[in-house]
């Protein structure tokens, strides 16, 4: 028996259909009128529902593959052609969503070409470097025993950072000083990884840029700076940011802003938000690279609480067509940024199972602290932390007049949380390839700081 053809949405229709599970995004879109339908992994097929969301759930086996994607609608007699709008804010999942929508035709938001520049780092680079901006070489390698060769050749010199294509949470990016630390990271991911990236390395200090983009223009643009930069997360340093200050960096600001909006040129992506990386040294700036996503840890939460914005009604409002909240409203809704710096840091546990985490109350008493946030309880039992940066067992959210202070409040958060947390240690064999209980950076799933 034939199956008859999924019918094409009426233009007026909002259906949307959404790779992965992220409750805030899923919100933000039905608060503009989509009636959204979610493809999940099996994995999660509860978890839609057990956070309030009473719209139709699909799982697939694994939600990134378009092929899995369509069986799972198949299914249903669905097709992507049956909704106006398919999209995620799922990182892992956009080159899918953007294909899916390209088969069925739907409403145009990300095209695979663009998709993918904003996924593969190797791409974004040689896209960014065409239009003339700074950016460092990078190599792909199809292993690391090629890189090993290369490095013994003289074609390649050290340092260099080491990451996957398309990672993300700073999982398997190494910098490499010198062979003994190639061979110790070739023992620890395995003979089998790759193929990897392999830049220079870039000096100077990490700054991120998060926004909101629409027809090629920034209408949403937040300036911060790294407590560390985020590589060093694997050396145990503390994972964070403060928002540069509104006076004394304009300039900076300014500068970052251009680069910006260069590279967002460069890479394609006109409509939607990005989370942008750049390392500044002495006034040069270096473009890190680029996603297509909210930042993780707290970024959300210093955007909306310094420029009075929604990045995922951002999201949502792009993703949908419909014109942004931010630019019709001038910018921030009250008129204007804070003049305060906003910070946040992600606070994490060493491997072994909690014994006595603190509260929340406790840590929004510490000094500074206007939100914090707890991803694991007592009893938990957490892996090494240090392997990404998405990993954490608690985060806080501080403000205070300039960025300094902010910086230094966020330490002081840090040292205290450090120890106030109590922990039974790991055992050595269990600590191995245990997952962290916080592994979660926004509505419970890991992504890039």
């Amino acid at each position: 028996m034939t199956a008859p053809e999924p019918a094409r949405p009426d233009r007026h229709d909002l259906g949307v259909l959404y790779l992965g599970w992220q409750r805030e995004a899923v919100e933000a879109l039905q608060s503009l009128g989509a009636r959204v339908t979610c493809v999940v992994p099996v994995s999660e097929r509860f978890k839609p529902a057990e956070e309030g969301f009473t719209g139709t759930v699909l799982a697939a086996g694994d939600h990134t593959s378009v092929e899995h994607v369509l069986g799972a609608l198949a299914d249903r007699n669905l097709a992507p052609s049956s909704f106006r709008v398919v999209c995620t804010e799922d990182e892992f999942a956009i080159v899918a969503s953007a294909v899916l929508a390209e088969l069925g035709r739907t409403q145009p938001f990300l095209t695979p070409a663009v998709a993918l520049a904003l996924r593969d780092k190797g791409v974004q680079k040689r896209r960014v470097r065409e239009a003339g901006i700074p950016v460092a070489d990078a190599t792909r390698f199809p292993g690391l025993d090629a890189l090993a060769e290369a490095v013994r050749s003289g074609a390649v010199e050290l340092p260099v950072v080491v990451k996957p294509p398309a990672g993300a949470g700073s999982v398997h990016t190494r910098l490499v000083r010198d062979a003994a630390e190639l061979a110790a990271f070739t023992r620890a991911v395995g003979d089998a990884a790759g193929p990897w990236l392999v830049e220079s390395f870039v000096r100077g200090e990490e700054l991120h840029v998060d926004g909101a983009v629409r027809d090629g223009r920034t209408v949403v643009l937040s300036v911060s700076r790294y407590l560390h930069n985020v590589v060093e997360v694997h050396e145990g340093r503390l994972v964070g940011s403060a928002t540069l200050d509104t006076g004394s960096e304009r300039a900076l600001s300014d500068a970052v802003a251009a680069l910006t909006e260069r590279a967002l040129r460069a890479i394609g992506h006109t409509d939607g938000v990005f989370h942008l990386e750049a390392f500044h040294d002495d006034g040069d700036l270096v473009f890190g690279e680029c996603a297509g996503r909210i930042g993780g840890g707290m970024i959300l939460e210093a955007v909306r609480a310094k420029y009075g914005v929604d990045l995922y009604r951002e999201w949502a409002a792009a993703a949908l067509g419909l014109p942004s909240p931010a630019a019709e409203h001038g910018g921030a809704p009250d008129g204007g940024p804070e003049k305060d710096s906003f910070g946040w840091v992600n606070l994490a546990a060493p491997p072994g199972r909690i014994r006595v985490l603190p509260s929340r109350t406790a840590i929004e008493s510490r000094p500074g602290v206007v939100q914090g946030q707890l991803w694991a309880k007592e009893g938990d039992r957490i892996g090494d932390m240090r392997e990404g940066s998405h990993l954490l067992v608690a985060k806080a959210l501080v403000r205070a007049p300039a960025e300094a202070t902010v910086r230094e409040r966020l330490f002081e958060v840090g040292r205290w949380f450090g120890a106030a947390l109590a922990m039974e240690p790991a055992a050595p064999a269990a600590a191995d390839g245990e997952d962290g209980a916080g592994d979660g950076d926004r509505e419970g799933r890991g992504a890039d700081v």
